[in-house]
């Protein structure tokens, strides 16, 4: 009797043991779990953006927009200085109303796209929602590749892959959670909608090499040491469809339709009053027969992009002029399809951008007997 107390005991004593030891880990635990969601709390407050926006995001959101934020402070270190010096508001409301007045994003008519050498989005500005359906917390800090069609990563891996510097201008399919309709789907569900990309590669160390250049000085130890991860700042502006085109359009604007070889199948009455042709002497011929002949190769591969995106919008070219010489236009257009998805024709907006120059110089004389090979729009 007495040694089956004696054995209880240590039993007893080990088991008030365990539960101390388990006691003081679920204490310590609490622990860390109030001050982990303390230091988000802190986290999610200095995010800038409204409070409404931040406040339903799980804290794998709360730590990728935070990191992304980090890294557009890297990204402003790489715009260039302006030697100008401006006057600087101090008073934040006055630089609201100035924002407000200017409407930047209205002037782009597109939004702001920053991305990383890597393809990470680390910036995007918060109208990208009326152009795709996604909201900016819910885009920046992912994968472009994650929101582009397949087809396209090629196109972008090569863009940012370049360690030079420069104007990058690419034709990309986003996800569009946007319907026809104005609705949003879920992302699973959503389509693809053309954006034309314009920006600037950024490297590191570019300013500065060129200040040191022009100051016949040797670049600093720091410069030697910066790594080259470039960003691309960029504007993404949507393509719009023919259909959505107010009209009646204005003077320097003209509306043409064609089959899949590029051929007129109308042209409206503008045409007459920029470059001089009759609708009815453009219907039957080519597109390629009407542009300068130096502009073939661009034209060639920006139609390529055309029919198998769905859209495109050129670059600027010159369109000849009947009475001679040309004019700078440039065209959006859109390949239309039936409800069955094929291809049946071509629509173009054209605008016309400048003057008709070198007048004495007729264009057709000259590129009458020059033989060219073009896209016929084959897919």
């Amino acid at each position: 009797m007495i040694k089956t107390e004696m054995s209880t005991k240590p039993a007893n004593q080990k088991r008030r043991n365990n539960e101390k030891r388990k006691e003081k880990s679920r204490v310590a635990a609490r622990c860390r779990r109030t001050k982990e969601m303390q230091i988000f709390a802190e986290l999610t407050a200095a995010l800038p953006a409204r409070k409404e926006e931040v406040e339903q995001l799980d804290k794998a959101s709360v730590m990728r927009l935070a990191i992304s934020y980090l890294k557009v402070r890297d990204v402003v270190s790489l715009l260039p200085e302006s030697e100008s010096e401006h006057p600087k508001m101090q008073n934040p409301e006055g630089m609201e109303e100035v924002s407000t007045e200017l409407s930047y994003m209205k002037a782009l008519d597109g939004f702001v796209l920053v991305l990383s050498q890597q393809g990470d989005i680390v910036y995007c500005s918060e109208n990208i929602a009326d152009h795709l359906g996604v909201s900016q917390m819910e885009i920046m800090g992912q994968s472009v590749f994650e929101f582009s069609h397949p087809c396209d990563h090629d196109e972008i891996r090569e863009a940012l892959r370049s360690t030079s510097s420069g104007r990058r201008d690419l034709l990309l399919r986003l996800k569009c959670t946007l319907t026809s309709k104005g609705r949003n789907v879920h992302l699973k569900s959503a389509s693809y909608k053309v954006i034309h990309i314009t920006g600037h590669m950024l490297m590191p160390g570019d300013d500065k090499a060129e200040r040191n250049n022009n100051e016949d000085k040797k670049p600093d130890a720091d410069d030697k040491k910066a790594t080259r991860n470039g960003t691309l700042v960029a504007v993404g502006r949507p393509i719009p469809h023919p259909s959505n085109i107010e009209i009646p359009l204005d003077s320097k604007t003209f509306l043409s339709k064609h089959s899949l070889d590029m051929k007129f199948t109308y042209v409206d009455e503008a045409l007459m009053n920029t470059l001089g042709f009759e609708p009815e002497e453009l219907v039957g011929r080519s597109v390629y027969e009407y542009h300068h002949a130096a502009d073939t190769g661009s034209l060639v591969q920006q139609f390529k992009s055309l029919f198998s995106k769905g859209q495109c919008e050129t670059g600027r070219y010159r369109f000849l002029a009947k009475t001679g010489g040309y004019a700078w236009v440039q065209t959006q257009a859109t390949v239309i399809t039936d409800k069955q998805q094929k291809p049946i024709s071509v629509v173009c907006v054209n605008y016309v951008i400048s003057g008709t120059s070198e007048q004495k110089l007729n264009c057709f004389l000259c590129q009458e007997n020059i033989v060219f090979y073009v896209y016929e729009g084959k897919m």
